[in-house]
């Protein structure tokens, strides 16, 4: 598949991917909100050095997280590039006929490394285990089985979407379509559209059938919970001494 795949790596052996995730998901979610939250720059920069560290003891490849990060990146950076020519307080310096705030430019690189920081720790938590073992941690914790259910089947089909739209445009490659910034590209791509919602359509029908054929009831069957171990624990508290940690700076 040519999409993004977070789940590629959640199979490896990394202190990260053997921690409990119930204790992960709400370790990781309270330094998120640490970093997220963070004043000023030397905050921020703390922030995203946990963030990178953490990353880094998951063992995930660096190609996989550049690959997951250019995305929040480019989210992040007109607040750098804005920021320093709307914002008018604080010293003013001079770019050709711009000028560009000392305050804008703070703001700016504060929001773009707090952003980058709590996406690198949302990469740990849909990275390092498989997507339904952490649906399944959140159900543990509290989080009503209808809401479960709909976030485990939406994560499921947007990749299948995806799926769909890539294999219809191979196809229209194919019969020599070129899009071009005219009424009949907007046309085209319009049924397009309207064709992929109804193939959608008719998948989950045949998907829900299928469920039904297996014994789907309306619920999604829970293992046994397992006991959170004093590794997990101590994990925990490491990371959640780090959110206060930062904060405290």
């Amino acid at each position: 598949m040519s999409h993004f795949d977070p789940e590629k790596y959640s199979r490896l052996e990394s202190p990260i991917h053997r921690w409990d995730p119930r204790a992960k998901v709400l370790s990781l979610v309270v330094l998120i909100f640490s970093v997220a939250l963070a004043g000023d720059l030397l905050k921020a920069m703390a922030g995203l050095a946990v963030s990178f560290s953490l990353i880094l003891i998951s063992r995930l490849p660096l190609d996989h997280v550049v690959r997951f990060m250019k995305w929040p990146a480019l989210f992040l950076l007109p607040f750098v590039i804005i920021l320093p020519f709307t914002m008018g307080e604080g010293p003013q310096y001079s770019i050709s006929v711009l000028a560009a705030s000392a305050q804008g430019l703070y703001l700016g690189l504060l929001f773009f490394i707090r952003g980058i920081g709590a996406a690198l720790l949302a990469l740990l938590i849909v990275g390092t285990a498989p997507f339904a073992v952490t649906i399944k941690a959140l159900q543990d914790m509290g989080l009503p089985g209808s809401l479960t259910q709909i976030f485990l089947f939406a994560y499921r089909y947007v990749f299948l979407l995806g799926e769909e739209l890539e294999t219809m445009s191979r196809s229209m490659d194919s019969k020599g379509f070129i899009k071009r910034s005219d009424f009949r590209t907007a046309r085209i791509l319009a049924m397009a559209l309207a064709m992929l919602l109804i193939r959608s359509y008719e998948r989950s029908e045949n998907v829900f059938l299928s469920m039904l054929s297996r014994g789907y009831t309306g619920t999604v069957r829970a293992d046994r919970r397992s006991k959170i171990s004093g590794n997990d624990i101590l994990k925990s508290l490491l990371v959640v001494g780090a959110a206060i940690g930062i904060q405290a700076l």
